[in-house]
């Protein structure tokens, strides 16, 4: 499971926050019921941020890491730190737009499985009526397995993300 460790480690970075509080949130969204929360109210805490590091670069390599930062519409600083970051951390650091699609992505993932579970549930228990129930059992084993390719899909992103974020596979 080390890949659902880096999700949920770069998701939770990227709302500032550890994996624990991030887990929290989501076991209280469970309990309540609740489809979405904002981040919590709390400033985040200036210990992320404490460390500074300056490093000086040839110029041709800041060059490069600037059209590369430039070409994620980030800054060049905000692009080193996610590049460090996810070497650090051994985890892909998303940059703000792209945050927020992938959340965005799981987010509607996470409702079309709650949406196909309780269809499921519904023909099990033979309570669903209309034009509903004309599926079938393979047509909603065929939702699931749609599904899970979604969210293969967003891991391989991930993953791609992180190779290309950590410079794995580049040929030096």
């Amino acid at each position: 499971m080390p890949e659902r460790h880096a999700q949920l480690a770069a998701l939770a970075a990227s709302e500032g926050q550890t994996v624990s509080v991030l887990l929290g949130r989501l076991i209280g969204l469970a309990l309540e019921g609740e489809e979405t929360t904002s981040p919590p109210n709390c400033p985040q805490s200036r210990a992320r941020r404490e460390g500074k590091v300056t490093v000086r670069l040839a110029a041709d390599v800041r060059q490069d890491l600037e059209e590369e930062a430039r070409s994620q519409g980030v800054t060049i600083s905000t692009w080193a730190a996610a590049l460090l970051s996810a070497r650090m951390r051994q985890a892909p650091q998303m940059v703000s737009g792209e945050r927020r699609g992938v959340r965005a992505a799981y987010r509607q993932l996470r409702g079309l499985a709650v949406n196909t579970n309780q269809i499921a549930h519904a023909l099990n228990r033979g309570v669903l009526t209309g034009a509903g129930a004309n599926l079938t059992k393979a047509e909603v084993e065929g939702l699931r397995r749609d599904i899970a390719q979604l969210r293969r899909a967003l891991s391989a992103y991930a993953e791609g993300r992180f190779q290309f974020q950590s410079g794995e596979g580049e040929d030096t």
